[in-house]
């Protein structure tokens, strides 16, 4: 889509097993246009987003989600309704951008999903494309890294790779949505130092 801008970056999954054998392919929800009513930033309606609770299994996620946020429920019920589930051959590659909604499916009992994740951004996001890895990632969603990243100073979040304010990278619509999807945080610096020209 035109309104996006390239910094996004691209990731692929590369499947090491047949989805049909074990579950697990990854769903994928397209984008309609540049108005979508599903692709509206900040993209903050999932689990552990925004001050949401995480939950790693879509019952119980959409369960909270319809107890607590019925808005944000409906909103999920038509990415449900819209997503394609592909069945994944050993050797494919799905390659999407960082702002297409993808989630996770069930893996099939007694079987594994083994994968390998990659991912591609423009030279001004390199710097702040980090790795990946379990441990960051999975603390992130529980709720505890929304209160340290609320907590620490800007030079602090640039040592964990967070682009300083004044960083070519910030727009205002990429602070605007930094800020909801870490509820608390005090996104002012980054909006001082935008660069206009």
């Amino acid at each position: 889509s035109s309104g996006i801008n390239a910094e996004y970056g691209v990731a692929a999954i590369v499947y090491l097993a047949d989805t049909g054998v074990t579950g697990g392919g990854t769903a994928v929800c397209k984008r309609e246009s540049d108005n979508d009513e599903l692709y509206q930033e900040p993209y903050i309606n999932m689990p552990g987003l925004g001050g949401f609770s995480f939950y790693n299994n879509r019952k119980s996620a959409e369960q909270y989600f319809q107890e607590k946020h019925p808005e944000v429920a409906a909103l999920r019920q038509k990415l449900y309704d819209r997503e394609v589930i592909p069945v994944y051959r050993r050797g494919d590659v799905l390659l999407y951008r960082y702002d297409v909604w993808h989630r996770g499916t069930p893996v099939k009992p007694g079987h594994r999903r083994s994968v390998i994740n990659l991912a591609w951004s423009a030279r001004a996001a390199a710097e702040w494309n980090l790795c990946w890895n379990p441990a960051w990632t999975k603390w992130n969603y529980y709720g505890k890294g929304e209160g340290v990243l609320t907590r620490i100073s800007p030079k602090q979040r640039a040592l964990i790779g967070v682009p300083e304010p004044g960083h070519e990278c910030w727009t205002e619509q990429r602070v605007r949505g930094f800020g909801a999807r870490y509820p608390g945080l005090d996104v002012q610096p980054y909006l001082d130092k935008i660069k206009t020209t």
